[in-house]
């Protein structure tokens, strides 16, 4: 990768370290999804500067490369920002779900001006400013150009083996932990919660299925990847177990057949241009097997929690909460309650039984929380991604690839699904790093030289 990027003109070189310390300083500093972090500001920040280096270097071309990624996410915006237009007091008074607010206002003798329709202005401006490193993101994968995509995922992987060794520390001397609400005693790396440093080394599996299958010039290279890869993926299953997080024990499991079915897809061809099969070695076998010792050994050990928790009956405020959602839901429709008010606006739901001195600061149901606190209009914009995400992953899986930027499209859609599976039970998409990984896949997935669709033809890009 050094010796490519090397040979690359100067421009793009400095383009190529600032994009990576953009990535880096996100995934350092965006491990919350809290609006009060105080590293929040700073991550912002930095997509500020990020999107205003790109602005002055791009040209028409390359904004066409990412330009429904971008309009998509202005889209999001422009919902988000209607909930902050003043209203007059009756219209504001006739939304649904407001009336008992009203009344609330009446009560404490406070006069009803012009009010946002959200039902918490301040929270909604910070969930229209977390869209910052995500947009962010896809202007800077814009600014190094499609052809240096892949050399992102060696940093990428030495962030998720970062994590992993902090997590490790944790584990092992319940420190340091980098926010004050946290998931004390368990194994988080940068981030706050340990469900999603559990996507995070999840999405570590196909990462490392794309890094060991970009072709290579030497057969001895390519061995000695995925040996590397074998080592690493081994690793990450006993890691999955002590996190504690059983959405993200399964997310693993899914992560690890989908890195099978990238490197499957990989196709070389020998000298009479005939497609090769591809070979199993036994020496393969002895990573996966230390792999599965070390997960027999933390079961031994009594540290597997995620397995524990996994296996409970309990399921938490998760799922006994389901029916105040849809109530809550039904109650707001179709403008929503504002993005970001899901907190104050559940505590009027509550049971009094249910009261106790922990608080549910977010669904753990994205997509509920989505109707809750948008209505209609993001829930349509869902389901127009959603239909994309259907087209795209029929492109890039219909046809066996080799192309660098191949590879990374199929990495691309496996990262998106396993964080949209990890929205069904949490919200990954509320801490900037994942969602600035979101981006990033979507973009990988983009068509131009990342599916079948160019017949296999492979792209003359430098690989990772």
């Amino acid at each position: 990768m050094l010796a490519e990027l090397s040979r690359a003109p100067a421009r793009m070189r400095i383009n190529f370290f600032i994009v990576c310390v953009f990535f880096g300083a996100v995934a350092i500093f965006g491990g919350a999804s809290r609006a009060d972090v105080m590293s929040l500001p700073l991550v912002r920040l930095a997509s500020v500067v990020m999107i205003a280096i790109a602005l002055m270097q791009i040209d028409r071309q390359q904004w066409r490369m990412i330009h429904l990624p971008v309009i998509f996410l202005l889209a999001v915006a422009a919902i988000i920002a209607v909930q902050l237009i003043p209203l007059p007091p009756q219209l504001w008074a006739s939304l649904p779900g407001r009336g008992v607010y009203m009344d609330a206002l009446g009560v404490a003798g406070i006069d009803g001006g012009w009010r946002a329709m959200s039902l918490t202005p301040d929270l909604t401006l910070n969930a229209l400013l977390a869209l910052l490193p995500p947009i962010a993101a896809i202007f800077a994968l814009c600014l190094i150009g499609r052809a240096f995509w892949a050399m992102l995922i060696p940093p990428l992987l030495i962030v998720i083996g970062a994590n992993a060794l902090l997590g490790v520390m944790q584990i092992a001397s319940n420190t340091p932990y980098f926010y004050s609400i946290t998931n004390d005693e368990a194994a988080v790396g940068f981030f706050s919660n340990r469900n999603h440093y559990a996507v995070l080394l999840a999405i570590g599996f196909p990462c490392l299925a794309c890094w060991a299958a970009q072709p290579q010039a030497d057969p001895a290279l390519q061995r000695t990847r995925l040996w590397l890869a074998l080592c690493a993926g081994a690793a990450l299953f006993p890691l999955l177990l002590t996190a504690g997080s059983r959405a993200g024990l399964i997310l693993g499991g899914i992560g690890a057949i989908s890195a099978f079915g990238i490197r499957m897809g990989r196709r070389s061809r020998d000298g009479h241009g005939r497609a090769g099969r591809f070979r199993f070695q036994p020496v393969t076998l002895i990573p996966v097997a230390v792999g599965a010792i070390a997960v027999l050994a933390t079961i031994a050990l009594a540290r597997d929690e995620a397995l524990n928790r996994l296996l409970g009956s309990d399921t938490g405020q998760r799922g006994e909460n389901l029916s105040i959602y849809f109530a809550m839901a039904k109650d707001f429709l179709p403008f929503g309650s504002g993005f970001g008010s899901f907190d104050s606006v559940f505590r009027a739901y509550e049971p009094l039984s249910a009261v106790t001195a922990q608080y549910l600061n977010q669904a753990h149901n994205d997509l509920l929380q989505i109707v809750i606190e948008g209505g209609v209009l993001p829930v349509l914009l869902l389901a127009v991604f959603l239909v994309w995400y259907l087209v795209r992953n029929w492109a890039l899986w219909r046809h066996k690839v080799r192309s660098p930027a191949a590879l990374l499209g199929r990495t691309g859609a496996v990262v998106v699904a396993l964080i949209l599976l990890s929205s069904l039970v949490d919200y990954p998409l509320r801490t900037p790093w994942l969602a600035v990984l979101m981006a990033a896949a979507c973009c990988w997935m983009l068509p131009g030289g990342s599916t079948g669709e160019e017949k296999d033809k492979g792209l003359a890009a430098p690989t990772a």
